[in-house]
């Protein structure tokens, strides 16, 4: 007969492990998909600031017209006079499940002039160019972390992320 410690586990150890292991993953699964999609609205929110920024970026050094536009695939920057595309993006990082809501609701463009300044009218269809656009998910996860963007052409051209949610004195709110 042998006698002294045996190695391993016993059948109630694994059992109360495994209980403790799904308990933490119930717990922390939501959470997680509130970080996942913060973070593709963080993702496509910069894509469209990067192109807006390249919209009035090129406007300056063509000394022209240029403008974005936001299409069913995502964004494109164009020169006015010709329509040179000049840069496609997709803008969609996740290309499901978000929603890009634009304000004018009726305008999917911005026009930049020589000086990086937004034009009061776009040239190429006489619609208000854009001020805004509301990014968020189509299925926002029920958990309180999950934080929609808000996309913000300030005066001069300027771009600016931010959380329409946050309060007047913290940094990130909206202007």
């Amino acid at each position: 007969m042998l006698t002294g410690a045996r190695n391993g586990y016993t059948l109630v150890e694994v059992m109360v492990t495994l209980a403790i292991f799904a308990m933490l993953l119930a717990m922390g699964v939501p959470s997680m998909r509130g970080f996942l999609e913060n973070g593709r609205i963080r993702a496509a929110g910069e894509a469209w600031k990067y192109g807006l920024t390249l919209a009035r970026n090129e406007a300056v050094r063509l000394n022209a017209q240029v403008e974005f536009i936001a299409d069913a695939t995502g964004w494109q920057v164009r020169r006015v006079a010709d329509g040179t595309v000049l840069h496609r993006g997709t803008g969609r990082e996740g290309p499901t499940d978000l929603t890009f809501t634009m304000d004018p609701e009726d305008s999917d463009r911005v026009t930049f002039d020589a000086f990086g300044r937004t034009v009061t009218t776009n040239p190429s269809d006489g619609t208000m160019p854009l001020v805004q656009v509301d990014i968020a998910s189509a299925r926002p996860p029920d958990t309180l972390n999950y934080q929609p963007l808000r996309l913000q052409l300030l005066a001069g051209g300027l771009t600016r992320l931010c959380n329409p949610a946050a309060e007047a004195d913290d940094p990130r709110a909206c202007l």
